[in-house]
């Protein structure tokens, strides 16, 4: 009798047909919300992780072609055209049904799995009236539905998130709960948490955001600057100089005109780039101490998911006026520095802190108050304290997860608030957190914002890969052939 056995070591598939063992490279390749894939046979895993978001995958057997989306919203907020249509239902799954028909797909074949639409907790009465999931369910389903396409499994709604799979070799589906990414069984085991001693010298021995950024970053909140003087304390670090020019070159920057020296990026970028690109390139370095195994669900998560709140930020800024959509973007930008400091002891307790969120669903901050007997918020405005922040940035750091505690900044505080629970719900999968919910409506009210108003914030939400070797990325759809 033939065997046909497949084990998945270190992504390394290994195989035995009854001729012997047969070794080939299995790639797992991410697709990130408002994206799709579409490919032909070969030995690649498409995953998506998804919490509010929903992902369906196809496959044809006969044709072998097959595909995968992740959708972020149910149906675009403004009338069409819309400059990224995978990132709705009712405009990127035809899309990908379209790529997978020109690569030879046949409706009759294919077969789809839909995931993800979860309501994810802590939950708030807003949640449930919005049902942003549930109606881009609803849509997915209608089209496949039209097109004769058999759903052969459909796991959409409830309250965790999950990752759904598809094998490009095989053409099989999985849908696992997201905390299979963990060790969320191992029994409860001693854990001590850090002194207050502890964690200021483990401050002490993290690389900071280097001073030259720090500078610039005064510079800017006190409104006492120029592009002369601000170019004059960047190329004081050829570190940093470096990194801000890869950071303009790449993807969600780059025009066609290559950017060579910094004296090329202030005269193509400007003043209010620049600075993004400055302050930016620096904390992704200070990021980067952060592991994969403590807050980050994938390398680089805390980081990504600081730049989405940065550009979230900005958005709910420009749009209420409440704040300087400048001062936004950075406030979004910094409001978890306090993560990087506790990442050093989270990834012992990882177990308890995952199972707690996931399994509990239970808010981050009371689990780090319980585990680690202080919270990011508390650790951040150490390091606001030591870098001189202004105390507006301050103010956001410690208070983004309660702002009903803020006395000062306060529409500051709570536009980071409002990017950081955007992000968390619908870009799942770059870092463990959960936000309560419960004051949503009174922040929506305080910005002079409604319900009406969350698709187009939703919608402003930048995407990305999980692999992203510069600051961020356009939109990853791509057709292989």
């Amino acid at each position: 009798m033939v065997l046909n056995v497949v084990y998945v070591v270190n992504q390394i598939v290994v195989r035995d047909r009854g001729e012997g063992f047969h070794m080939e490279r299995f790639r797992r390749e991410h697709i990130p919300a408002g994206s799709f894939r579409a490919e032909k046979q070969q030995p690649v895993l498409l995953q998506a992780f998804l919490g509010t978001c929903v992902g369906v995958a196809l496959y044809d057997r006969v044709a072998k072609v097959g595909g995968m989306i992740h959708i972020l919203l149910p149906e675009p907020p403004s009338t069409p055209p819309h400059e990224y249509p995978e990132k709705y239902a009712a405009t990127g799954l035809p899309a990908l049904l379209k790529a997978l028909f020109a690569m030879g797909a046949d409706p009759v074949n294919l077969t789809a799995t839909v995931a993800g639409g979860a309501l994810v907790a802590p939950l708030s009465q807003l949640d449930v009236s919005l049902n942003i999931g549930g109606r881009s369910t609803e849509i997915a389903l209608g089209i496949l539905q039209r097109h004769g396409i058999r759903v052969v499994k459909s796991e959409t709604g409830g309250f965790f998130t999950c990752t759904l799979e598809l094998n490009m070799n095989t053409g099989q589906f999985a849908i696992k709960p997201a905390s299979l990414k963990r060790d969320v069984t191992a029994k409860a085991f001693s854990f001590t948490p850090p002194t207050s001693k502890e964690v200021a010298q483990t401050i002490n021995n993290l690389k900071p955001i280097p001073q030259a950024a720090l500078k610039i970053l005064s510079m800017v909140h006190e409104e006492r600057h120029d592009i002369k003087a601000i170019t004059q304390e960047l190329v004081k670090d050829q570190v940093l100089s470096a990194r801000v020019l890869q950071t303009s070159n790449s993807a969600m920057f780059a025009g066609r005109i290559r950017i060579e020296s910094i004296e090329d990026a202030v005269l193509l970028l400007g003043e209010t780039l620049l600075v993004r690109l400055i302050i930016t390139a620096a904390v992704k370095t200070y990021f980067n101490q952060a592991g994969a195994e403590g807050y980050s669900l994938c390398k680089g998560g805390i980081f990504f998911h600081a730049v989405g709140c940065g550009v979230a930020a900005e958005r709910i800024a420009t749009l209420t006026g409440k704040a300087n959509p400048k001062i936004a973007y950075t406030a979004g930008l910094l409001h978890d520095i306090g993560k990087v400091v506790l990442d050093q002891y989270i990834t012992q307790a990882c177990p308890l802190f995952f199972r707690g969120i996931h399994h509990d669903g239970t808010a981050a901050l009371d689990l780090e108050k319980k585990i680690l007997a202080m919270t990011h918020c508390d650790t951040g405005a150490l390091l606001a304290k030591n870098w001189n922040f202004a105390p507006a940035l301050t103010d956001v750091i410690r208070f983004h997860h309660t702002p009903e505690k803020a006395t000062d900044h306060k529409d500051l505080v709570r536009i980071v608030f409002l990017a950081d629970l955007l992000m968390s719900r619908f870009n799942a999968g770059l870092e463990l957190e959960k936000i309560k919910t419960t004051n949503l409506m009174t922040i929506l009210d305080n910005l002079g914002l409604t319900v009406l108003d969350l698709p187009s914030l939703i919608d402003s939400i930048p995407l990305g890969s999980f692999d992203i070797k510069d600051q961020t990325s356009s939109p990853t759809t791509k057709v292989h052939s």
